[in-house]
């Protein structure tokens, strides 16, 4: 069931069957996908018992068909959705809809009012499913040849590098006010261009249990999660400068920030494991400070703390002037 801070993304589109429209929810925290199917009962039918059986039976019906329609709609990556890979590859449709005839009718979700039956459908989009849909891998040697950084220094303004007592745990992109759309394989690429992130650069099998990315509303939540360490996560706190590709998944960072990634990354390996949140909704209130940018002063306050800040922790923290 999905929480208030969790990233719901409303989908719709038009029906093939019909002229109605399908409607469902994508909740990216969680990874499920929910829709709804509505039917009645036939009118020969006069048993009350065998008229609830036979119209929640039509209506599961209408939700694996709307669910087929609808998981379309979800964004694979930055410039693809499921439909456009179900339409490049015959063998992606099948696995699909072999799928979709999977997916589990919700607990509580019956419902009856005069005669329409309605119920929900979800699809978990981690396992089976995102086997099923994400991008084949690069060769190893091929996917970290795009950022390579040996010899690379920050530039000459940022020169102020934090280097946390702990090795880092996972990482934060704080895309917060930006127009990011989810995907299930979005990428992080610096102002260059170059990509720091993406499926080419994760272990399979973590990228297919949870995801290449989670996806939250709330930072201080994020950087307790499971995904990045539980209560002993230390992530790192990067912000997104952009966000880039067709539907606007993928996340553009600094230079240096890509640079200081990659170093902790070199050190801990947490990329490979998937332990990377892109955390969403309006942008917070500004941070004055001396010469800090965002992602130092959180690894900061992160160090202070043992935890990621509340934003009223960040907006009253004083603890900097050791660093200055």
């Amino acid at each position: 069931m999905a929480h208030g801070q969790d990233l719901v993304e409303p989908l719709s589109v038009d029906s093939q069957q019909d002229t109605a429209r399908v409607d469902g929810n994508m909740d990216w925290t969680g990874g499920v996908l929910t829709v709804y199917g509505e039917g009645v009962a036939p009118e020969s039918i006069k048993n009350p018992v065998q008229r609830r059986l036979m119209g929640f039976t039509a209506a599961k019906l209408v939700a694996y068909r709307n669910l087929l329609e609808l998981i379309g709609e979800v964004h694979v990556d930055a410039n693809t959705t499921v439909s456009m890979a179900m339409v490049s590859s015959d063998s992606i449709r099948t696995r699909v809809e072999g799928i979709i005839k999977g997916a589990c009718v919700l607990a509580d979700s019956r419902e009856e009012s005069n005669g329409l039956y309605r119920l929900a459908v979800a699809l978990d989009v981690h396992g089976e499913f995102a086997d099923a849909v994400l991008p084949v891998q690069m060769d190893g040697e091929d996917a970290t040849a795009e950022a390579p950084f040996t010899g690379e220094l920050p530039e000459a303004d940022s020169v102020i590098v934090f280097v946390p007592r702990q090795p880092y745990t996972g990482l934060i992109i704080d895309a917060r006010g930006t127009d990011l759309r989810p995907a299930m394989s979005p990428r992080i690429l610096d102002t260059r261009g170059r990509v720091i992130y993406s499926a080419d650069h994760v272990d399979r099998d973590y990228a297919v249990k949870i995801g290449i990315v989670g996806y939250d509303r709330d930072l201080a939540r994020a950087a307790v999660s499971d995904r990045l360490g539980g209560k002993r996560a230390r992530p790192m706190i990067v912000d997104a400068e952009e966000t880039t590709g067709l539907y606007g998944g993928d996340v553009v960072i600094s230079n240096d920030n890509g640079l200081r990634l990659r170093l902790a990354d070199a050190e801990s390996g947490f990329l490979a494991d998937c332990r990377v949140t892109f955390v969403v909704g309006p942008k917070p209130p500004p941070v004055v400070t001396s010469f800090f940018d965002t992602a130092v002063a959180d690894s900061v306050m992160l160090d202070s703390l043992g935890r990621a800040p509340s934003t009223d922790e960040f907006d009253e923290f004083d603890g900097f002037d050791e660093f200055e």
